[in-house]
């Protein structure tokens, strides 16, 4: 009982007790909604003070109280944290400017734009997309280039396909403190959405239940797992590829199969409006492998597991017309050309860096935000031939949806803060 009570109030003590840490922003399941989520170590009553700023209905500062669960982040030892939520009113057209806590601690400012899902349409929207990302000093470097690109770029939002920290729940939660605390910079500006990976399972996925409340539909029952919103022109949609490879989990495969089919027809009827799919996932169903090397110790990332994703999901891709699939898992960049059934499908015109009305979905891997893993997975000196750019540099993407006929997506390299590929889609038709 005593080690119990002093681990806790050592991370207490570190954390500063009651000023709110690991703020974050994320999108609900409902238009002009934004939910808050911070963390102190004692169970305080805090608020959330914001207004609106250059836009013509502003509101000058306003206060909310925050509810807050109670969780114990610990493995071994009872270690209690008190996540904050509060979820406010926004608007396309407004910036909003707000801080959180109580007489015993406040945050930091910080600045959103009042974008969100299921509202107006911009025809241009910019998206980060993230993937396999720790702390560290390669996910420092990812943290630097983000932080320089939102100060000078625009970005809407950005896309987390699994694996967080690595891991959530290491050294009693602390991992997980300490990553959420790298990340708030960001977190705290933009909408930061998230579906889980292989990591997120340990401790049968609390962590990521209680740290990320992301959107709710019928079949995901609240856990977040899989959910999609329409963004600009594009459908976004981000599924969980962890209960189609792990045996234990085969129960929950057909509702989450099920809901994507229905999800993928609705955004199909809607195609007129947001003609852009996108998926995201963690785990591939296509990326090079070296068959040169051991297949268990050097390629299990990208091998059995993919078959059976593309057993279950495929088709259901190809026949809904799914423009991108980005996917993660593998600690590496590889973009592919529209694949079907394992073998290149040409588009009216291909080069290397641009389709014109592809007619298969393009697959990206995009696994290499920086964790204490490293490399997973070597460049294949045997790529399969539908593999036109692969590299190893640790780095993320950003995707640009102009219009309904053009999409930009450029991958960045951490270390050397430059674009190291690019690619262009173009089309006229809705779908293919």
């Amino acid at each position: 009982m005593f080690l119990n009570i002093l681990l806790y109030y050592i991370g207490v003590c570190s954390a500063g007790y009651a000023t709110p840490e690991q703020i974050h922003l994320s999108w609900t399941e409902n238009p002009n909604e934004m939910r808050i989520t911070w963390v102190t170590y004692l169970p305080l009553s805090t608020n959330l003070y914001y207004r609106s700023l250059l836009c013509k209905d502003s509101i000058d500062w306003s206060e909310k109280p925050a509810s807050y669960t109670i969780f114990d982040a610990g493995n071994i030892f009872i270690r209690y944290e008190f996540i904050h939520t509060v979820t406010i009113q926004i608007s396309s057209d407004c910036i909003y400017e707000y801080y959180a806590g109580s007489y015993y601690g406040w945050s930091p400012t910080y600045k959103f734009r009042g974008l969100s899902p299921g509202t107006k349409i911009f025809d241009s929207i910019d998206m980060l997309l993230v993937a396999d990302w720790g702390g560290g000093t390669v996910g420092q470097l990812t943290k630097n280039l983000i932080l320089k690109q939102i100060s000078l770029d625009q970005v809407d939002g950005i896309l987390h396909a699994g694996d967080l920290a690595y891991d959530l729940p290491d050294l009693e939660g602390m991992v997980g403190d300490s990553w959420l605390n790298m990340i708030q910079p960001i977190a705290a500006r933009i909408p930061y959405m998230v579906s889980p990976g292989n990591h997120e399972y340990i401790n049968n996925c609390s962590h990521f239940k209680n740290r990320f409340k992301m959107p709710i539909n019928e079949a995901n029952q609240g856990t977040g797992y899989f959910f999609s919103f329409d963004l600009g022109r594009a459908h976004f949609i981000m599924i969980n590829t962890e209960i189609i490879v792990d045996d234990k989990m085969a129960s929950e495969i057909y509702t989450e199969v099920n809901w994507l089919k229905k999800d993928l027809k609705k955004a199909n009827e809607n195609r007129d409006e947001r003609p852009w799919i996108i998926v995201l996932t963690h785990r591939n169903l296509y990326c090079s492998v070296d068959w040169t090397l051991p297949y268990k110790e050097k390629n299990s990332n990208c091998g059995v597991d993919s078959i059976i994703l593309r057993r279950y999901l495929e088709d259901l891709l190809y026949q809904e017309g799914v423009d991108l699939f980005f996917q993660a898992h593998v600690h590496q960049y590889e973009r592919n050309s529209p694949i079907y059934k394992n073998k290149t499908v040409k588009s009216d015109y291909d080069d290397k860096y641009m389709h014109v009305n592809p007619k298969a979905t393009i697959y990206i891997t995009n696994g290499n935000a920086g964790n204490i893993e490293h490399h997973n997975n070597p460049i294949s000196k045997t790529p399969q031939k539908w593999s036109i750019f692969a590299a190893e540099a640790y780095g993320y993407g950003k995707l640009h949806v102009f219009n309904k006929t053009h999409i930009y997506y450029q991958q960045y390299s951490s270390g050397r803060e430059i674009a190291i590929d690019h690619l262009w889609i173009i089309k006229d038709k809705l779908r293919f």
